[in-house]
């Protein structure tokens, strides 16, 4: 989970501690999504154009499989690096493969109870490689590169596959996990153990994030939006996990400190996640990165 791991183009990938750094980290890695359209490849578009196009996920490790409906979340950087916190209007994209575009669509752009807009781009890529990304954002075209895998290589949940079943902290049975939530007041997703509900006949919310330590701000007010949301749905099973195993690790080194369970185990390398399910415990849904309070509601409802 580390940085400095690159892409096949040898790009930084974006991890987990790129994230919680905040505005100030996003604001240095905009080369992650940018392509360079100078004749000299080593100087980045942001430096060259008014905006470009950041891929608020892991671009290079192996998160988006082949042949799996997969949401993406982009945001807009502009000139100084810092994404948008309003897109006005759809954004179209397009999506191509050595050379060959295969994809279109108009994305609306998201930011209803969450500080910075985005784009949820929704695609099944049907096979493994390598494809551009493209933009159109106020009459400029923005490049971003990912990086599709073999199924067999992802190793979190994705949509189609059953939740797993692993330990979740709740107010009778904390176990390792100190405390069982960050969020001030504690919220009130800690009363089940995510073990003993998967399949048991009502849908899952699960929520992956630690509004303590998410200093891009998207944890806390993500975390907001579905106490509002999920208020008096007795249809749902509603379980929040938080990210690290105890607080004081987290607060002293955040590259180091252990995960908690669910976050360990589902091999997560970024947060917040949203994963929905059915009622026999198929994922149906995963938002990872930024999820504002009109798309979670769609997702949950």
């Amino acid at each position: 989970m580390e940085s400095g791991a690159a892409e096949p183009n040898n790009r930084p990938i974006l991890t987990r501690r790129h994230l919680l750094l905040g505005g100030a980290s996003l604001a240095v890695v905009p080369v992650v999504a940018a392509c360079t359209t100078s004749s000299d490849p080593t100087v980045p578009e942001a430096a060259q154009a008014s905006s470009s196009l950041l891929g608020a996920f892991p671009p290079g490790d192996p998160f988006i499989p082949a042949g799996v409906s997969t949401r993406l979340a982009y945001m807009i950087l502009d000139s100084e690096g810092v994404p948008l916190s309003e897109i006005p209007g759809e954004v179209t994209f397009t999506v191509s493969k050595d050379g060959t575009r295969i994809a279109e669509q108009n994305v609306a752009p998201r930011s209803e109870g969450i500080p910075r807009a985005y784009l949820p781009l929704v695609q099944t890529f049907d096979e493994e490689g390598i494809y551009d990304i493209g933009a159109t954002f106020e009459g400029e075209e923005m490049v971003s590169q990912l990086q599709v895998f073999s199924p067999s290589e992802v190793v979190s949940p994705v949509v189609g596959q059953q939740l797993p079943a692993k330990f979740t902290a709740t107010e009778d049975n904390p176990g390792d996990v100190d405390p069982i939530c960050t969020l001030v007041p504690p919220c009130p997703f800690h009363t089940v153990n995510l073990e003993d509900v998967v399949g048991t006949g009502k849908p899952i919310v699960l929520l992956v994030a630690t509004p303590a330590f998410c200093q891009t701000a998207f944890c806390g007010p993500t975390l907001g939006n579905l106490i509002d949301l999920a208020d008096g749905r007795d249809d749902l099973i509603v379980i929040h996990s938080e990210v690290y195993l105890s607080a004081k690790q987290a607060q002293d080194d955040l590259a180091t400190a252990p995960l908690a369970p669910v976050p360990a185990d589902y091999g997560l390398n970024i947060e917040p996640v949203l994963y929905v399910t059915d009622d026999a415990g198929v994922i149906t849904a995963r938002a990872d990165a930024v999820v504002d309070r009109s798309e979670m509601a769609e997702l949950i409802n």
